[in-house]
């Protein structure tokens, strides 16, 4: 299943009813959470572990988010081509805000 979440911070909670396999997008100001410091202090590498997880590359730049601080395995979609991509790769999306 493809999330689209665009709100932080992330409830842990949602991270849990994720299953194996599933894509997350980071919109807006949830591309915060992709961020090192970020897991660091709310919740363990394994929690996106068994997730595709990928951030806005428009989103990063406007946040001034550099590559570096992200975690590592996070994918940057950088434009609208890739986005769609995603899309079209799972059939089922749920949009959190």
């Amino acid at each position: 299943m493809l999330h689209i979440v665009d709100n932080f911070p992330i409830q842990h909670s949602f991270l849990q009813s994720t299953h194996s396999g599933d894509t997350i997008i980071l919109k807006d100001n949830a591309v915060y959470a992709a961020k090192q410091e970020y897991l660091k202090e709310a919740m363990t590498k394994r929690t996106f572990a068994h997730l595709n997880l990928c951030v806005s590359k428009t989103d990063l730049l406007l946040r001034n988010i550099s590559n570096n601080e992200l975690i590592r395995g996070v994918a940057v979609v950088d434009n609208f081509d890739e986005y769609q991509d995603c899309l079209a790769q799972d059939i089922a999306v749920k949009s959190c805000n």
